[in-house]
This record gives structure tokens, sequence and C-alpha cells, in this order.
């Protein structure tokens, strides 16, 4: 219930509408537009269970396993990320006894200090975020878990669910595409008909370019909600006492995507502009002044 009441949210708007077209085409495309129950309850059926699988630890254990994270094993980086991720979870779990009753960390490389909060229970920091101080990790952690908190880790497992099946539909629909394609092909030689040529073209077209749109639309509507989202953590983070230390960070790191800038890159970013980040937190009441 929790959940579910995390979900529904104004922040996952986006997420909500992307789920609901996902919904929507494959019924239209399987009923052709009409409200034949027969094969309507049947789809709903898989699609719900796809999703519900996505959400559970093997839903979890495969996004692991996909983004290649690995365990801790250096004995220097746990030394110094355990107690540090203890004082920030302590603290988290005053302010929400509801979260999670532990933690897993991962580990992945990359050269930018970082960390992700993925599933249910899993923060993954990159290796270089050891080059950063205790406090603009605590930052960062503070963050992550307040994704952890609020469920969006477990709302991108779901997304990762209605993914798999609308990209099963659209392979689908491309398979389709192809042997319909092939046959005007095969027709257009043995004939030699201009038209049928015109017709393989158009095909080709409409097929490609609407697998195009509705990728496009959908991920406008995903990135939306994650932006948005990103603002929840952060004020997260402000309220458990770490608002200080993520301005900081941010401001060091520039956790934003490059693209922010214009509106139609603004609609393709995933993190809003740092400095609108900072912003907030700082009418939030932190005291930072870069």
């Amino acid at each position: 219930m929790d959940t579910i009441r995390n979900i529904f949210r104004i922040a996952n708007l986006g997420t909500i509408l992307f789920c609901v077209l996902n919904l929507a085409l494959i019924l239209f495309f399987f009923t052709n537009g009409y409200s034949d129950y027969t094969y309507m309850v049947p789809i709903i059926i898989i699609y719900i269970i796809v999703v519900l699988i996505s959400i559970s630890p093997i839903g979890e254990w495969t996004l692991l396993f996909l983004l290649g994270t690995k365990k801790i094993k250096r004995v220097d980086m746990k030394i110094r990320i355990i107690p540090l991720l203890e004082v920030v979870y302590n603290k988290a779990k005053k302010y929400s006894p509801k979260m999670v009753n532990s933690i897993r960390l991962r580990i992945i490389n990359d050269p930018v200090p970082n960390a992700y909060a993925i599933g249910r229970k899993t923060i993954c920091i990159t290796d270089s975020i050891f080059q950063l101080s205790d406090d603009d990790i605590m930052g960062i952690l503070a963050h992550e878990i307040g994704h952890l908190a609020n469920r969006h880790s477990e709302i991108q497992l779901i997304i990762g669910g209605s993914n798999l099946f609308i990209t099963g539909f659209l392979a689908l629909l491309s398979i389709i595409s192809w042997i319909i394609k092939a046959i005007f092909v095969i027709f257009a030689l043995e004939s030699r008909s201009t038209v049928a040529s015109i017709i393989v073209g158009i095909i080709t077209a409409i097929t490609t370019g609407f697998i195009w749109l509705w990728t496009k639309i959908c991920t406008i509507f995903l990135r939306s909600s994650m932006r948005a989202n990103e603002y929840v953590a952060d004020e997260y983070a402000y309220k458990i006492g770490f608002g200080y230390q993520l301005a900081s960070v941010l401001d060091k790191i520039h956790v934003s995507d490059p693209s922010s800038n214009g509106f139609f890159r603004v609609l393709n970013s995933t993190h809003p502009d740092y400095n609108d980040r900072i912003a907030k937190l700082q009418n939030l009441g932190v005291n930072y002044y870069g």
C-alpha cells in the first residue's frame, strides 16, 4: 500500500501516463479498437504479471546484473563507505520508519563520482565516489535514500516491466511490417510494379515513424517524472539533515544532464539543472552560498 500511495503522486504523473499509453496501444492493436473483453482481460493480466515480476526481487537482481554492478570487495572501501551509509540511514529510518530495514551496497566503474538507487533496497556507488569528502558522500547517499524511501526506484522497475512488454509488442509490429514489406517486394520484383514499390516505401515510413514517435512521446512523459522525483529526493535529504552537504556536492560535480539547455533538450533530460536544484534547497532553508 505504501508503494501504491507513492506511485500515485503528481511527481509520477508522467510515469502513470507512460504505462497507461503503452497498455492502451497494445489493447487497441489486439482488439482492433473495439471493447472486446475476450481479448482485453488476458492481455491486461499478462501485463500486470510482467510488471509484478519486474518489481519483485527477480526484477531487482536482473537490473543489477544488466547494469554490471558488483559487490564491494576492497576492505578500505568498505571501512569508509559503510559507516557513512549507517549515519545517513539511521537518520532516514527515524524519519521514515516504514522504509526498508537494510540497504544493499553495490559498486560500478565510472569516472564520475555518483550513486544510483536501484529497486527496493540497493544503492550502487561509482568507484570514483571515494575521491569526495565524507560530507559530500553523505549528501549523495541521503539523496539516493530519498529515492528509496519514496519508492522512486521501485517505480523504475515498474517502468522496466512496462518497457519489456511494449518492446515485445513493437518487435512484433516490426516483424509483421517486415513480412508485409517482403510480400510486396517479391511482388514488385516479379511484376516490376511501381505501385508495389511505392507501397513498400509507405509501409516502411509509417512503421518507422510510428515507432519513433511513440518511443519519443513515452520518453518525454517518463523523463518528466524523473526530473520531478529528483527534487523530491533532494528535499528528503534536506529533511533528514543533509541539505547543505547535497548542495555542496551538486556544486562540485554538477549532477545534471549536459543536454539540459533549451526547451526540447530539457524535455529529454533525466535530471534538472544543478543550479535549479541548489536554488530549491536554498529556498527550503539550506544555508549554502557556494
